[in-house]
């Protein structure tokens, strides 16, 4: 495991940005002065929190220069210089402070936090798809931004340097690649496939790197780093809610395993489905097995249709997508090491107990309002962590959410 300082310029970015090492068992403190951190434990995590968004940058710069000059960076092996999603503070005096005693390879700036609606295309922070310039954080009334542009304020914090920015196309070409002759970098991102891309890329290069972000980074950067198993998502549902979360999985880089169930009850096999998603779990993907009518609502009155010349009525085609479904998921856990399960419908999720042949479940812990953790009691999954929820039910990003605290108990 790793060893982690994130220098944060107040409070609550400190706070949201260590929780994320907490969720992935590394133990952290945040500090408001560097005599606090430990000099004699080498391989313990810290967040600094400065205090330096408010004041003037030669302020800063100062505060940041006092700081840094009594901590030992090179005993940490990851540092992230953690800033503000909307890009208030003093950000490039302080990327340009810390970068004077940490001594960097690379300088990698990529600030976008997806599942706020902090977005960067084209250079341009978006907040909730509206420039960052245009929104009221513009005129904040003690730090308003004055720059939305991410390749300009790298510019700033190294004078005359040459900075290579990275668009939303380079990033998702097939060949993408971090030319690393270039020291200072600015990315795009979207969403946090976007992320998760670029730093797979930059740690191929095997350069001593100081990462500048905001939160969302830091959370790809620990799945980078700090392995966790995979989760997997099972999905009954046919509602509207239900498919504006898949769709929103699919553009974060969820990989999902669209099953026809009149296919399936067709051929009487699942093989190819169960294969496509071992495949992606060995990889380290989550993966999210559904019916193709909860992606796709056509697919409901096409299974229906289909499965007419069977003699099954509505609700037995119910019930075969359930037990479809479970025996899908069942033998993906038996085979596969995971974190756990999302479970969108009760009908799904009581398909998988009664397949897994469980006793009950244990209420661990509620992620969200009206989302329990379980871990099931007895049966073939006994131990295993499910996350449950009802079909039409939560915001566009309760899938990812999930997944992500799922892999969060795997550690």
């Amino acid at each position: 495991m790793a060893n982690y300082l994130i220098v944060a310029d107040d409070f609550t970015g400190a706070n949201d940005t260590g929780v994320q090492l907490v969720n992935h068992g590394i133990d952290v403190n945040v500090n408001f002065d560097v005599t606090s951190i430990d000099p004699d434990n080498e391989k313990s995590s810290c967040v600094l929190d400065t205090e330096t968004r408010n004041i003037s940058a030669e302020e800063a710069s100062n505060k940041m220069k006092s700081m840094m000059s009594k901590v030992n960076l090179d005993s940490f092996d990851i540092i992230l210089k953690k800033v503000d999603s909307t890009l208030r503070g003093n950000i490039s005096a302080e990327i340009r402070t810390l970068a004077e005693f940490y001594k960097p390879d690379m300088v990698v700036f990529a600030p976008a936090l997806p599942s706020l609606g902090r977005t960067i295309k084209n250079e341009i922070l978006y907040v909730n798809k509206v420039r960052a310039l245009d929104t009221e954080i513009g005129k904040d009334p003690l730090k308003p931004i004055d720059n939305d542009n991410i390749s300009d304020i790298l510019k700033r914090a190294f004078l005359g340097k040459s900075i290579k920015h990275y668009s939303i196309k380079d990033i998702r070409k097939d060949n993408f690649k971090i030319n690393d002759n270039c020291k200072y970098l600015s990315f795009d991102s979207e969403n946090s496939f976007d992320l998760q891309r670029i730093i797979k890329e930059v740690k191929k290069t095997n350069k001593k790197v100081l990462w500048v972000s905001s939160a969302g980074l830091m959370s790809s950067i620990l799945m980078q780093y700090e392995k966790t198993l995979p989760a997997i998502g099972l999905i009954g549902s046919v509602s509207d809610v239900t498919r504006r979360q898949l769709h929103f999985a699919k553009e974060n880089g969820v990989d999902l395993i669209n099953i026809p169930i009149y296919d399936v009850y067709e051929k009487d096999s699942y093989a190819s489905y169960l294969n496509e998603a071992r495949d992606l779990l060995q990889k380290g993907k989550d993966v999210v097995v559904m019916s193709s009518a909860s992606y796709d609502r056509s697919e409901l009155n096409k299974t229906i249709k289909k499965l007419e010349k069977y003699d099954l009525s509505k609700e037995n085609v119910g019930k075969v997508t359930q037990t479809i479904l479970a025996g899908i998921c069942r033998r993906l856990v038996l085979y596969e090491k995971i974190s756990g399960v999302f479970v969108t419908g009760g009908d799904t999720a009581k398909g998988l107990l009664d397949v897994s042949k469980a006793g009950g479940v244990k209420v661990i812990d509620e992620i969200e309002p009206g989302i329990p953790l379980l871990k099931i009691k007895s049966g073939d999954l006994n131990g295993l962590n499910i996350v449950t929820k009802a079909g039409a039910f939560g915001n566009d990003e309760l899938i990812t959410y999930a997944f992500k605290k799922l892999r969060s108990k795997s550690f």
